[in-house]
Parts: C-alpha cells; structure tokens; sequence
C-alpha cells in the first residue's frame, strides 16, 4: 500500500490535505553500537537513511517525524535493520481534529514495509576514493596526443562496447556502492522518550493551543504505539522492552499493565547483561543523551570502567535528567509477519541529490518561527515554491477517508486542543534561518 492511502485511512473524510515525504540518499557510516574487537561477530558495512515526514492542512503545517534507519550487513545475504525514532512534533496550527497517534503509527508502518535491499542499491561510501578513480580524466589542458591515447585506453578497457554508457557505469562504481541481504530481516525499534516544549517548531510552545505531554503521557503515548505495532507487524516471540532510568523495576512494570502484546519486559534491546561494558553494547544515535554520555566517558578515560549497569545509574545524574521528569527508552527486536518488499516510488519519498539539499528542505520546516500561525504558513508556502522551482516537484494531496469519531486529547490535535510529540531534550535553534516567501 502506497504512503497516500495508508494516510487516507487514518485523516478526516473529506478534508484535504499534503503531505512531504522526505529521505536522505543511504550512506556508509560507522556502526551503531561499537565492536569489541574480541567479537566474533563484527559489523561489514552499516548504512544509515533519514526519513523525515510533515503534515499540512489548510496550507499549514501542523505535524512532523523524523526517523533514521539503519541497515547492517554482517556477512553476505546476513543482516539487521535498526529503526530510531528520532523526533516528533506538533504546533498547535492544526484546523480540524486528527489523530497524531494513529499518524504516527501509518508513518511507522510504512517504513517497515520497505523492502531493506531498497536502502542497498545506492550507497554513498564513508570516502570516496578520488584518487584510485576507475576513469582517467580528460581535462581541458589535454594535449591531442594525450587525449587520443586515452580514448584508446578505454577502447581497449571496455572491449568496444559502448565507451559512454560503460564509463558511466564504471564511474558510479567508484562513487557509488551496491549490496543486497535477505528480506528476512530481524527488524529492531528503539525510541527515547523526555517531554519538552518544543523540538521540530520552535517557539511553538508560545501557541497557547498547543497541548504539552508530561513525562508519563509521553511514555504511555509511545508505547501504546509500539505496542499496537507488535501485535500488527510482529512475530510471536518477538522482544519488547522498557527502561526508566534509575526507577524501580517494579514501578516500570506499573507502565507495562494493560499491553495487548504479552511479553514486555523491564530493560532495553541493547544489553546483554547488566555487567556488560556499555561501550559495546550501547547504540550511537544522532542528537541522543545516551550517545553523549558516551562520548563523555570517552572523555574522561572510562569507557573501558563503566558496565551497562552503572551507565544507567549515571546517565541519570545527567543535566538531561534532573528536572524529575520521567524519560524512557523503548525497543523492539524481532521479526515482522510479512516480509518487507514494498520499494517506494516517487510518490511516496523525495529523495534530494545531496545531503546539503536534504538538509536545505528540512530547514524550511525547522528553520520556522512557530510563536505565531504564520510560521506554520510560511514553512508551507517555502517548501511548496521550492519543489516546484528548485526540484520540480510538488507536495502530494490526498483527502482522507476517516469518517469522525470521538477521540482523546492525548491521541489527536486540532485547533483548540493539539497534542505535543517529544522525543529529546530542545537545541538552541540555528541562527541561520531560510528565506521565507515573499508575499
């Protein structure tokens, strides 16, 4: 099912809306938790792919996701695909009741119905090698004597076939890699939940419209998401897990009454046992607390000195942690009912040429003042006129399909009551800012 209908099921009859489907090009990165060297088992490529999704009615924008996938290839045909959920947000700008629970679990959905080896065909390299190029240049100082010994390099290189097509083929070789694993994939989810304000619209939280989650709203929103997930795309068998920093066990199971899928349990996807070094088992996100305090042991000359047991009693000493707010980490590991084959076409993502570009699109989003409705105009208007003109295409219309019911605060959003998704801790917003549209 293409992205477009899967939103139509889940919005308002008869409301129309657009949405921006946006994805990085895959690239080669390093891996998501550190190896120990003693592993037997150790990590061949990992390539990561951003995904980041916004909603607009009434040429607004009221809701955003961003989420980074990330495939490992441990041997041929052999690998793991890791979803974070990154952040997640709403403004308050919203003129018509919907719910961002269900929004955000079609998103969800989405993206593990996508064929893994779709992330596999087009990879950008950690390096590129420039100067073991495959194609020798011909550059315009070229002599003619040069130039024609060149050519007839590559003649007697390619065999005679077509010299165009076949230097183009060599050359994405060298920038380009290729790869391809099982569709059966062990599919993992992990999450970290911290209320704020804001975090994809800033000055939002000024919009007295806008509905703020507290710490165990936050925790229980995502988590009846998750837990719908498993019991829709999930095997039996299937991992799901909870940790609040520094609380009882017994308390977080309190959190974990009333699950649909049967086997939650107290604890993260990620450690072995609770005497493992953190290092080798904690995973390096984007913009997350836990990557951070790794980084500061590093710093500090203890990441060989810390067991995963300790890593979680410090980590919430941390400034991020001492408001007495309630911050969770949430995983999943197992393997879907149906095997992932869906390959999005053009309608269901934007891919940018560049990771400048991506970044340039997301910042029409971001880079917004959202204290007043005219922040939310202005990012609709930006990234309308700049598909259109810079990458000569549109945002994608659909009307919904959803005949009105009643429904929560804490799982939907309209004018007078829009719900707030926050995943991490608030930056300080850039000072650089996009144009805006002139009107």
């Amino acid at each position: 099912m293409s992205l477009s209908d899967s939103l139509r099921s889940v919005l308002p009859a008869n409301q129309q809306f657009e949405y921006l489907s946006l994805q990085s090009i895959p690239i080669e990165t390093h891996a998501v938790v550190t190896s120990d060297r003693t592993d037997k088992r150790v990590a061949k490529h990992t390539i990561k792919t951003q995904h980041f999704f916004s909603l607009f009615h009434q040429e607004k924008v009221f809701f955003s996701l961003e989420v980074y996938v990330y495939i490992t290839l441990w041997d041929e045909m052999d690998a793991e695909r890791l979803v974070f959920v990154s952040k997640a947000d709403t403004n308050g700008y919203c003129d018509t009741k919907v719910s961002i629970r269900d929004i955000s679990k079609v998103l969800l959905k989405f993206i593990l119905s996508i064929d893994p080896n779709y992330y596999l065909q087009k990879v950008k390299p950690i390096a590129r090698p420039y100067q073991k190029m495959s194609i020798e240049m011909i550059h315009p100082a070229s002599t003619p004597t040069k130039t024609l010994r060149t050519l007839a390099k590559r003649l007697k290189q390619f065999g005679g076939t077509n010299l165009e097509e076949a230097a183009l083929s060599r050359f994405l070789q060298d920038f380009y890699h290729s790869w391809t694993c099982s569709r059966k994939i062990l599919t993992k989810i992990c999450l970290f939940t911290r209320p704020a304000s804001q975090y994809l619209f800033p000055d939002s939280s000024k919009n007295h419209k806008k509905h703020i989650l507290n710490g165990d709203q936050l925790l229980k929103w995502w988590s009846s998401i998750l837990d719908s997930l498993l019991v829709d795309c999930f095997q039996n068998g299937t991992q799901a897990k909870l940790r609040i920093p520094g609380e009882d066990p017994a308390r977080v199971r309190l959190y974990l009454r009333g699950m649909k899928y049967p086997l939650w349990q107290v604890g993260d996807i990620f450690t072995p046992n609770e005497k493992s070094l953190a290092v080798y088992s904690i995973p390096l996100f984007p913009d997350d607390p836990k990557a951070r305090f790794i980084h500061q042991l590093a710093e500090e000359d203890r990441l060989l000195k810390v067991n995963s047991s300790t890593f979680w009693i410090e980590l919430q000493e941390r400034q991020e942690f001492k408001l007495s707010v309630t911050a969770s980490v949430m995983g999943v590991s197992g393997y879907s009912l149906v095997t992932p084959t869906f390959l999005p076409s053009s309608a269901d993502v934007i891919v940018p040429r560049s990771k400048k570009q991506f970044k340039g699109v997301k910042k029409y989003i971001t880079g917004e003042e959202y204290d007043t409705e005219e922040g939310a105009v202005e990012a609709f208007l930006n990234i309308r006129d700049f598909l259109i003109l810079r990458m000569a295409t549109n945002l994608q219309s659909l009307t919904g399909k959803r005949e009105c019911r009643a429904s929560s605060p804490l799982g939907s959003t309209s004018n007078n009551n829009a719900v707030e998704v926050t995943l991490l801790k608030p930056r300080k917003k850039s000072k650089t800012q996009p144009t805006t549209h002139q009107r």
